[in-house]
């Protein structure tokens, strides 16, 4: 492994070193993120039907058990001072709505940024592979089209190393991006779906 590595080191140079810790980050935040964002578990049907029966039975019945799920992460906080008149509840559920999208978007930037910064990395080795070549030709006597074709394939090789990790990690972010919209409009239902069952719980009487 490690010698595959040193020769891919030899080819691309010194970018090869950032280049290969943009693919390790890119690669570590989009396996987090999938585990972290699974439908199942942050939408878990449960989790709505306990806080059904607890606005049900509220203020008689314990808290539902702590979970990972984004209805526990908006409620939670709020059972303790429900009901609230309509444009505070509006207001709350706007302030938690966005906490629960920043917590879900953990990472997001990091592949972004790997996703623009990776290929400027790349035509930077290459660049930096080309001034390489042109100063060398003037030592290489009748062999320089041979020695200007091959240091130039060696210098691209940076170039498509930098596409290679950013491109999937420009399609990898902005998948990751909509499933999160995804998760937020379900979120979203099933507030709703809460508040239209359970109204007098969430609403204080005027």
């Amino acid at each position: 492994m490690f010698q595959n590595f040193w020769i891919l080191l030899e080819k691309g140079g010194v970018m090869m070193f950032p280049l290969s810790l943009c693919s390790l980050l890119a690669l570590t935040v989009i396996i987090e993120r999938v585990y972290a964002l699974k439908t199942k578990r942050l939408l878990a049907a449960e989790v709505k039907d306990a806080w059904s029966d607890w606005l049900k039975q509220k203020p008689s019945s314990s808290l539902p058990a702590h979970s990972d799920a984004l209805l526990q992460m908006v409620l939670e906080p709020l059972s303790g001072f429900l009901p609230l008149p309509v444009s505070r509840l509006e207001e709350r559920f706007s302030d938690l709505s966005r906490k629960v999208r920043n917590s879900l978007e953990q990472g997001l930037v990091y592949l972004d940024t790997i996703a623009g910064v990776a290929p400027l990395l790349g035509l930077l080795g290459t660049a930096l592979g080309m001034i390489r070549v042109f100063s060398q030709l003037s030592s290489t006597g009748t062999a320089k089209m041979e020695a200007l074709s091959s240091g130039i394939s060696e210098a691209l090789f940076t170039t498509v190393t930098g596409l290679s990790i950013g491109i999937p990690a420009l399609i990898a972010a902005n998948l990751i991006a909509r499933h999160i919209d995804n998760l937020m409009l379900q979120l979203e239902d099933d507030l709703n779906e809460l508040v239209d069952q359970h109204g007098v719980r969430f609403v204080e009487s005027p």
